[in-house]
């Protein structure tokens, strides 16, 4: 068997090449730099350059496979410039799609998000079934919402879908900027002092890496198609979740709570900062506005339909706590 796979040397995109590699699937890994250290080493993984941004490239790279699993996108909200997270979130999706319905592929599994929803009604869980209750907070949630609705008009046109929105991910893999519980434990090993907004009890969803994984697994071998499923583990508040990474880091750090709107208006002035004299500035006021909204969902669907299972979240943050000082 065939899988073409955008996003190797993303995140989520990485190890799941790697798994599927190891499942004796044939891997075609669209990268855009074939150089990069990033890409996953196996016998049964062929890196492809292109783009998805290039419908030609994509095309030749998933030629005679039997699956897609489109992981890629662009996330990075400092950016202030919508039209990188349309040509890759919206254009690049369709791309994909085209090509997966020319060729009839089997199955495409697109990775979504579970920010689609937006913030969470205070503690109650966001289910599939969920309206979108406030407006878009950024350009991130606006273009993968729209790539969820390309994804929705390609199944009109007869091509078997599934998506994915997935929460707070975290686990062992590639050190990446996105990706937030990963970092908090760096940090927290690292570090003697944490500032922090003092908006702790707002509660997220956080998911094992291997979970997800198992998740595209499942989907692409399910029997249903043109569905969509939310993929998470354990819902936890940033206050316990502190207390709890502390913990098992056995850190010392003193975590010193600051006035949120203090700490967001520091952040725009750092921001404006930027602007004027080309300071660069890793977070924005727009991130923190992301970080600090309630996120907490349901697997329900999942694990009825999929039989799909989650880890608890103090037993995937050993296994990462462990990964992250092996790799120090």
């Amino acid at each position: 068997m065939k899988a073409f796979l955008t996003g190797a040397t993303g995140y989520i995109g990485h190890q799941l090449a790697l798994e599927l590699a190891e499942l004796d699937f044939t891997v075609h890994a669209l990268v855009r730099d074939i150089e990069s250290p990033k890409i996953p080493n196996h016998k049964n993984i062929i890196p492809f350059e292109g783009d998805i941004c290039n419908s030609r490239t994509v095309f030749r790279a998933m030629e005679n496979c039997d699956y897609v699993f489109h992981t890629a996108a662009f996330t990075n909200l400092n950016c202030n410039d919508i039209s990188c997270f349309y040509e890759t979130n919206v254009k690049g999706t369709q791309h994909v799609l085209n090509a997966a319905l020319e060729l009839k592929i089997k199955k495409v599994i697109y990775t979504s998000t579970l920010s689609v929803f937006g913030p969470s009604y205070k503690t109650v869980p966001i289910t599939e079934l969920q309206p979108r209750l406030t407006s878009y907070a950024n350009d991130y949630e606006l273009t993968k919402s729209m790539a969820e609705e390309l994804v929705e008009s390609y199944i009109k046109k007869g091509l078997p879908c599934m998506t994915l929105c997935i929460s707070k991910v975290y686990g062992p893999g590639l050190n990446t900027f996105s990706n937030g519980v990963n970092r908090l434990i760096q940090l927290m090993l690292s570090q003697r002092v944490m500032i922090v907004p003092d908006k702790l009890e707002v509660s997220s969803n956080y998911v094992f890496i291997q979970d997800v994984l198992k998740a595209h697994i499942l989907a692409m071998k399910s029997e249903l198609i043109n569905e969509k499923f939310i993929i998470g583990g354990e819902n936890m508040d940033y206050a316990n979740l502190f207390e709890l990474i502390k913990d098992l880091t056995k850190s010392k750090v003193k975590i010193i709570k600051v006035n949120y709107k203090v700490l967001r208006f520091i952040f725009s002035f750092m921001n404006a900062l930027q602007i004027l004299f080309k300071v660069p500035v890793k977070i924005r006021p727009r991130v923190l506005d992301a970080l600090f909204v309630h996120r907490v969902s349901s697997s329900q669907k999942a694990i009825e339909n999929l039989k799909y299972k989650s880890t608890q979240l103090k037993m995937g943050l050993e296994h990462t706590i462990q990964h992250i000082k092996l790799q120090s």
